[in-house]
């Protein structure tokens, strides 16, 4: 007979973090595999249904939607690792846990329903019922921002002071990024479409992301602000690894102070490209 605890033990050793007596780690580590199940289910799926939805195929946006979310939620179960099990545990953290939780399932089961229809899920306006879960999906949003933006607030105060790149990285990404994230998004919310230039149903669309290619696009912005909250605690993390084996006199903390900079002037720079009507390329 095969020793199911026994096995159970060695997969959580296995991690770079613990799950075990930790409910804060453990939500979002989950919920980071549940969103990488759907995508796996998804994936298949679009083979079968070659429809498409303005210029793209129908069921990319819940694919993309389940591989940035699986992404996010991975993030912020590392992240919180540099806080004490504690404090990561606080009844605070634990509440915009669950609450981060709650809002992927929704957001993702109702695009994922959405696409399966046919219909939009964002920027819908055809019914009563169609733009109230609209505006119930921005709720979702600031939820999960919200939650973001909080862990590396917590980082900062309580995480511990090691000088790291990491540490830097973390704090700067969760909280510029969500700050860039709601901004963008509370701009492109209160817009009857994030295309600047003509009506969506004329864009060219760049392959695979989507992206208008002959047209101002605000997703581009908020796509960099978002993932900002990965980009830079991935960087202080490597950047943290070659200073250990190959010691320079330039710090993690520089580099990632530096990136931190570009990108967020980038964030910028195309935000402003599209108001101006203006694609990427």
């Amino acid at each position: 007979m095969f020793n199911l605890k026994s096995n159970r033990t060695n997969q959580i050793a296995a991690l770079p973090f613990s799950l075990a007596n930790d409910s804060v780690t453990r939500v979002w580590f989950m919920g980071g595999l549940f969103m990488l199940a759907i995508m796996v289910i998804l994936l298949p799926a679009s083979y079968f249904d070659v429809r498409q939805m303005g210029g793209n195929w129908i069921l990319a946006k819940p694919i993309k939607f389940s591989l940035a979310l699986a992404l996010h939620f991975f993030t912020l179960a590392f992240v919180a690792q540099q806080l004490s099990t504690n404090k990561r545990n606080g009844w605070g953290l634990r509440i915009l846990a669950y609450a981060a939780i709650v809002s992927m399932l929704f957001e993702q089961i109702y695009i994922t329903l959405q696409a399966a229809r046919g219909s939009r899920s964002h920027y819908n306006f055809e019914s009563e019922f169609s733009a109230s879960m609209y505006q119930l999906m921005g709720l979702g949003a600031f939820t999960l921002v919200l939650a973001s933006f909080v862990l590396g607030i917590m980082v900062w105060r309580h995480g511990d002071k090691n000088g790291s790149g990491l540490r830097l990285g973390s704090i700067i990404g969760l909280t510029v990024g969500s700050v860039l994230t709601l901004g963008f998004a509370g701009y492109m919310s209160n817009q009857p479409s994030p295309l600047v230039g003509d009506a969506v149903e004329g864009a060219k669309n760049m392959a695979v992301v989507g992206w208008a290619s002959d047209r101002g696009d605000l997703r581009l912005a908020h796509f960099l602000a978002t993932h900002i909250m990965q980009i830079l605690p991935v960087l202080g993390l490597v950047a943290d690894k070659v200073q250990s084996r190959y010691p320079t006199s330039f710090s993690p903390r520089k580099l990632v102070g530096i990136t931190s900079i570009v990108l967020v002037l980038a964030c910028g720079g195309l935000f402003y490209q599209a108001l101006a009507g203006q694609p990427l390329f």
